[in-house]
């Protein structure tokens, strides 16, 4: 039995929504041909019309929103505050209406926003999408992934090559998991503003809500805008990144593939997420070894026991090829920075910010 393709690992059955928006980004990216080399300086502006897009966004919708709330308090209804909460209650409910119409076109935009611009971070970051089909299997891998990315969704939960994202998350772990997701996506752009509101309310800053919203949803879109775009320059670099580390790998011994297979597996499960670059480097550490198997069993203080034993030079190249991987996952924080920090602790070896910076200037 071969190994499954990457991508088919990783998105083994799509819904609707994300098949609609995988087939929009590949028709932004078939547009043009793709790049000889990044260009840093169109990456860079494209990141930011993004940011920009999505917290003038915030800024119309914060305006139309609160404003509508002091219009009604102050023109509409004489006396607002004489008034009982069962005469409110009509005002309100038209209110809330109104709110909810400039939400969901608020949602809408920022969803198109985002996948036109993680289709053009990727673009510039130098992503090799050719414009005939089919394309290769990591191409299609990474378009699964943008698309995740720009429609906010989460783990996938399916097994990765026999690896399970969410093997440490058991029993109300997992229930809470998802019923936090649900709730974000649901609720957090409206019902988060309507606690705002009331919490600046109870400030006594009724008159200044208006003025005081639109910078807050502002800010809000922004910061979101630019974790979506940072994502999918990580996520557009990886092939590159990966392809590099594995010629690396080429001529090392087979334990070194095999202990780096189990670090990237004990990641995935760490992360609760198969990102898209591990997925990859998974796949491929995996077609390098003798047998070629089609799934991983991860055997994680067995692998500890192996780090630890490893030669002083081996130890070093295995332990910066482990750090390059998690680095491709993401930040190096939270249980990132806490894999790595057990690692090079099991192996006597110090973690210093500055192997950090370098490790990172790698990817």
């Amino acid at each position: 039995m071969s190994l499954t393709r990457p991508d088919q690992a990783f998105a083994p059955s799509p819904d609707r929504a994300q098949r609609l928006a995988s087939r929009y980004i590949a028709r932004r990216l078939a547009r043009t041909p793709p790049l000889a080399a990044p260009d840093p300086a169109a990456l860079k502006r494209s990141r930011r019309f993004v940011i920009l897009w999505a917290a003038l966004a915030g800024i119309v919708s914060g305006t139309l929103i609160g404003g509508s709330e002091w219009w009604m308090r102050q023109v509409w209804v004489d006396n607002w505050e004489a008034m009982s909460l069962r005469e409110q209650l009509p005002y309100w409910s038209a209110y809330m209406a109104f709110a909810g119409v400039i939400t969901v076109l608020e949602i809408g935009f920022l969803y198109w926003n985002s996948l036109r611009g993680v289709a053009r971070v990727v673009h510039f970051a130098g992503l090799d999408y050719q414009t005939t089909l089919p394309q290769p299997p990591t191409v299609e891998l990474t378009v699964q992934g943008l698309t995740r990315i720009a429609l906010e969704y989460p783990s996938p939960g399916s097994l990765i090559y026999g690896v399970d994202p969410h093997a440490y998350l058991h029993g109300w772990k997992l229930t809470l998991r998802a019923l936090l997701y649900r709730l974000k996506v649901s609720m957090s752009s409206f019902l988060l503003r309507a606690v705002m509101r009331r919490l600046l309310g109870r400030l006594t800053l009724r008159g200044f809500i208006p003025m005081l919203m639109a910078p807050l949803y502002a800010l809000w879109n922004a910061w979101i805008a630019a974790r979506i775009t940072r994502e999918a320059y990580l996520l557009a670099c990886g092939p590159r990144r990966i392809e590099e580390l594995m010629q690396h790998l080429a001529h090392t011994p087979d334990q070194t593939r095999e202990l780096l297979a189990q670090g990237v597996g004990e990641i995935i499960m760490r992360n609760h997420h198969p990102h898209p670059n591990l997925v990859l480097l998974l796949s491929r550490l995996l077609a390098t070894l003798p047998e070629r198997p089609t799934t991983l069993e991860v055997e994680w203080p067995r692998a500890q026991q192996a780090y630890a034993a490893l030669e002083p030079d081996r130890q070093a190249e295995l332990l910066a090829h482990l750090t390059q991987a998690v680095l491709l996952s993401g930040n190096y924080r939270g249980a990132r920075k806490r894999f790595l920090q057990e690692v090079f602790a099991r192996c006597q070896t110090p973690l210093s910010r500055e192997f950090i910076a370098a490790q990172r200037a790698t990817v």
